[in-house]
């Protein structure tokens, strides 16, 4: 009995252990809104720029992402995110689901996007594709994007990050992204950025 009781407590002792670490986890962790007012495409379409109102997050860009920019029917689809992570070191990982209506779309158009991955979803009228994307965060400082390249409407994606990745000057770096002197064309390591690009999510069409 004295045996059972033992093994019983201890069981106990561990449950309730790893309930306190489980909530010191989520307790180290904050979370924040970022209002995300363009995305920007560098010439060679090889880095994506996603410009919030503090931030900007730095992908790479790769297939199929990268001709879904460049596709003259960008304008059909619809994005919705997912969370965004981000850790100590500022990298940011997060998912994305574009969704595009099937009554809107060609013969061709349908084949471009199953080629590329889409597949129906459970709303058997749309076509959708869902993936995760990583990059690094960076403090947007007084670097401010065109107007020129801005969404009609901001999209608002949630952050989670521990408290050691907080939004302090002294623990992000700042964006490498810099203006040109017109003010007009944005830059990133000499590579000139393209805003149509990133027009494709909410400018409703050209």
């Amino acid at each position: 009995m004295r045996l059972l009781l033992r093994i019983l407590l201890i069981v106990l002792l561990g449950i309730a252990l790893f309930g306190c670490a489980t909530q010191a986890l989520h307790s180290n962790k904050s979370s924040s809104t970022e209002k995300i007012k363009s995305f920007l495409v560098t010439q060679d379409a090889a880095t994506l720029v996603v410009a919030g109102e503090e931030h900007h997050f730095i992908f790479p860009l790769g297939e199929p992402l990268k001709s879904l920019l460049q596709w003259q029917g960008r304008n059909k689809l619809t994005p919705t995110f997912g969370t965004f992570s981000v850790n100590a070191g500022q990298t940011v990982t997060g998912n994305y689901t574009l969704q595009s209506n099937l009554a809107q779309l060609s013969a061709t158009e349908k084949r471009f996007l199953t080629q590329r991955g889409f597949k129906a979803g459970n709303n058997t009228s749309v076509l959708e594709y869902s993936a995760t994307i990583q990059g690094t965060r960076y403090l947007a400082g007084d670097v401010k994007v065109p107007q020129t390249a801005y969404f009609h409407q901001p999209y608002r994606v949630s952050i989670i990050a521990p408290d050691d990745a907080a939004d302090t000057a002294a623990k992000i770096a700042l964006t490498p992204l810099a203006l040109a002197a017109d003010g007009v064309t944005a830059v990133l390591g000499g590579i000139v950025l393209a805003p149509f690009f990133g027009l494709w999510v909410l400018s409703g069409g050209y």
